[in-house]
């Protein structure tokens, strides 16, 4: 990053219409592109029967989607030709779409008949990590780990939160469901415009395209959030036209903003409401060929992310915003401050579900701003919080270093002298960029626009 003087910058490139505010980049250094190959990743159906296949014992899958999980796990089951059973508190264990078996409705009674059971198997226990603090329940459930090593017989404990106790952490195993795709969301989107119009004889004026659009507009919603939003955008409108992707939008974004995860912003700046920042523009310009089919196809290594950083009140937040704009992404705002919680390891999950949500939902710009107010500690000794932001930085250093493709990290700092160094190290950040007052010839400019 260099730090040309004031005055030597070149001529910057104007804006046609008025800008919102002057900024002026002092400088920045290049990066080029690299060739990488694009890898396929393991779809959730081959992943989760990879695991029963390799015979681990018990599957904890933390995830509040329990009849999404069900399906999924009866679609492995009937591949492998292997019944899947099913337990609850309130019907106890029972064969799917079959009749309970008595007396099984207590924990320690449901692992006792499944020890009992012969043959390969696949058994559910919905909500059982509560109980597996019972010594009685924890020692039977290790006893039947022990059993299961040898076959093709595992237990998934599901449950919307987990924790398992140490005793039982050696022999399980963690399944990250994760949240639908647009793919996956299709179905359901199909099935709720079919229903309004049965039911309500609301009129449905949106081809194939326009449900495509709105399945990915609610990437980031669990299956059942999904369908409420759009019964509930339907029936607010009275009609499912063209403009019911942008009010489902609308709806996810206020949807997301209530969990304190990540805020979906909406998408209202481009460099056309800047003056000046002609290193950026011409940055920015640059990798959007990356970012095509084409460069896809080519092989070209999209870009990563880029810190802006400089003098406050000079745009830095509205040029991180406007890459968005720019290149027509989505835009979530990482608040950093929420993701702090007084519980250990409540934190760190927070974030991982945080940057979930984000590759979920990408193409995305995931903006970061004053990010040196989050992490600013980590570069101590730990002893202000217990090493709590270090554990943070150390997942977000991992996730920026083998993220996939498709979310790009625009972060704003007022002290970058603030932030650890190997946060900035190279690889993090695919570029640093300064914001500085505007020159005169910026200033004159907006005057005149004025």
């Amino acid at each position: 990053m260099s730090n040309e003087p004031k005055g030597q910058n070149p001529a910057p490139v104007l804006p046609a219409t008025s800008p919102r505010i002057a900024v002026q980049e002092a400088g920045s250094g290049t990066s080029s592109f690299s060739a990488r190959g694009a890898s396929a990743a393991i779809n959730k159906h081959d992943e989760l029967r990879l695991l029963v296949n390799s015979r681990h014992p018990i599957i904890a899958v933390e995830t509040p989607e329990e009849e999404r999980l069900e399906a999924l796990l009866f679609d492995v089951a009937t591949g492998m030709n292997v019944p899947l059973y099913e337990w609850s508190v309130t019907t106890g264990l029972a064969k799917a779409h079959g009749a309970p078996i008595y007396n099984t409705d207590q924990p320690e009674m449901a692992l006792a008949n499944i020890g009992l059971i012969q043959g390969d198997a696949i058994f559910l226990l919905k909500d059982f990590a509560r109980y597996c603090d019972n010594d009685r329940i924890c020692r039977r459930l290790r006893e039947l780990a022990e059993k299961f090593r040898t076959t093709r017989r595992s237990i998934v404990v599901a449950a919307a939160s987990m924790e398992l106790p140490p005793d039982l952490a050696g022999d399980a195993v963690p399944f990250q469901l994760g949240l639908p795709s647009a793919e996956e969301l299709l179905t359901g989107v199909r099935t709720v415009l079919a229903e309004v119009n049965r039911e309500q004889q609301i009129p449905i004026a949106l081809d194939a395209n326009g449900i495509g659009t709105l399945a990915r507009n609610l990437v980031g919603l669990t299956h059942e959030e999904a369908s409420r939003t759009v019964r509930m955008c339907v029936l607010a409108r009275r009609r499912a036209d063209a403009g019911l992707p942008d009010a489902v939008l609308d709806a996810k974004r206020q949807a997301m903003r209530s969990e304190g995860l990540l805020e979906a912003v909406r998408r209202d700046a481009t460099f056309d409401d800047i003056a000046g920042l002609r290193r950026l523009r011409e940055w920015i310009d640059k990798r959007r060929s990356a970012l095509t089919p084409e460069g896809k196809r080519f092989g070209l290594e999209p870009p990563k992310g880029l810190l802006i950083t400089g003098v406050q009140g000079c745009g830095k937040s509205l040029a991180a915003r406007a890459v968005a704009g720019e290149w027509g992404f989505e835009l979530a705002r990482l608040e950093a401050g929420a993701l702090y919680d007084k519980y250990v390891g409540e934190s760190e999950k927070k974030l991982h579900k945080a940057l979930e949500l984000a590759q979920k939902m990408s193409p995305l710009v995931l903006w970061i701003d004053e990010i040196e107010k989050a992490f600013a500690s980590a570069g101590a000794s730990g002893d202000a919080d217990a090493g709590l932001s270090q554990r943070i930085l150390a997942t977000l250093l991992t996730w920026m270093q083998d993220r996939e493709s498709g979310v790009f990290l625009a972060a704003t700092s007022n002290n970058i002298s603030a932030l650890p160094p190997e946060m900035l190290r190279k690889g993090r950040f695919d570029e640093i960029f300064f914001v500085d007052l505007p020159n005169a010839e910026v200033a004159r400019y907006c005057l005149h626009c004025i």
